[in-house]
């Protein structure tokens, strides 16, 4: 009865741990969506990729050429 008690203890104690370094994961990948909206918007406008290019001497890469 005991073992049963430490297995479904040790069960949620992985799954606590399991939960938090998602969130950890997930909270790393806010900075890359909030750089990849913004490179969105700069490429929306012809005006400011064309400004970003000049700036930059370099294009942004977008979409597929990302991933």
């Amino acid at each position: 009865m005991n073992k049963l008690k430490s297995c479904d203890e040790a069960n949620i104690d992985k799954e606590l741990i399991n939960k938090e370094v998602k969130k950890a994961k997930f909270k790393l990948l806010r900075p890359l969506s909030k750089a990849y909206n913004i490179v969105v918007y700069i490429r929306s406008l012809s005006s400011y990729a064309d400004h970003f290019r000049k700036l930059a001497r370099r294009i942004i890469l977008i979409d597929n050429c990302i991933r």
